[in-house]
């Protein structure tokens, strides 16, 4: 299996993953966030040496997969990886296959079969009755001892037109996220703040609003146009964010974050 730091986070591609609501068509470039965040949970999973044991893998609320595709390369050869949106269109489908998809696959009804490793990245806050959700989720699709990771956007006070644009129900605090998935039948192992450094950004877009309010948003990180030294400029500054706060968990630190993070196994 290859390193993560000898392959990286592959960030150009066509077939490349955003929520569908943000896909903008065909595009070439990932948004910064996307791929700093990418690089952050593939690292989280390595250091727990969860990309070494394989198994079945689903990834709920996938999108366009860019993020399953980038994990099956760093899994052995026999895990495989079921992606599951229920927005996936019949076109969706049938276009979804092809030769880096050989060991992914793609439903848009919700499996019947359990999985050793749950993905469950920005998607609960897209559910009206997330809490029945992950129960559900835990209870009928993740096996014994089974691992859930779990990514949220952080407070609920910065609630803002981004969120409604991306059709989001609410934001989390890390405390309600932590009882949430405890209740869920999840036993939390780590946890933390991801991306600090835009956390001012956006209380500041917040506060703006609360002066001038605004309906919604034209853009999410499915529709990313800036040049190719502005992009490798924000995706390093934010992967650094990341390494940054993995290595501050790692030590038992919480930095806040415009996300909160969650690796949970199931409990007995």
């Amino acid at each position: 299996m290859p390193s993560l730091d000898g392959v990286g986070v592959q960030a150009r591609g066509h077939t490349a993953a955003v929520d569908l609501v943000e896909r903008k068509g065909s595009f070439s470039t990932r948004h910064p966030w996307e791929v700093a965040r990418a690089e952050f949970f593939l690292r989280l999973l390595e250091r727990h040496d969860l990309l070494e044991s394989g198994g079945d893998w689903l990834d709920a609320g996938a999108g366009d997969a860019w993020f399953a595709r980038q994990l099956r390369r760093l899994l052995p050869s026999a895990a495989k990886i079921t992606c599951w949106d229920i927005n996936y269109t019949p076109e969706d489908l049938e276009a979804a296959g092809g030769p880096d998809t050989e060991d992914i696959g793609f439903v848009a009804d919700r499996p019947t079969k359990r999985f050793d490793r749950v993905l469950m990245l920005d998607v609960i806050e897209h559910v009206e009755d997330d809490v029945g959700f992950v129960a559900a989720t835990v209870d009928d699709l993740l096996v014994e001892d089974g691992m859930v990771l779990v990514s949220v956007p952080a407070y609920p006070s910065l609630h803002s037109s981004h969120d409604r644009t991306l059709h989001h129900y609410r934001r989390y605090s890390p405390a309600g996220c932590r009882r949430l998935l405890e209740n869920a039948g999840l036993a939390v192992l780590a946890s933390g703040g991801l991306f600090l450094s835009l956390l001012p950004a956006r209380i500041g877009q917040v506060l703006v609003e609360r002066v001038r309010p605004v309906k919604s948003l034209s853009s999410g990180v499915g529709d990313w146009h800036s040049g190719r030294t502005a992009t490798r400029v924000l995706t390093r500054a934010l992967i650094t964010d990341g390494r940054l706060s993995l290595l501050l968990s790692e030590r038992g630190v919480s930095l806040p974050g415009l996300s909160y993070w969650a690796l949970c196994r199931r409990s007995a």
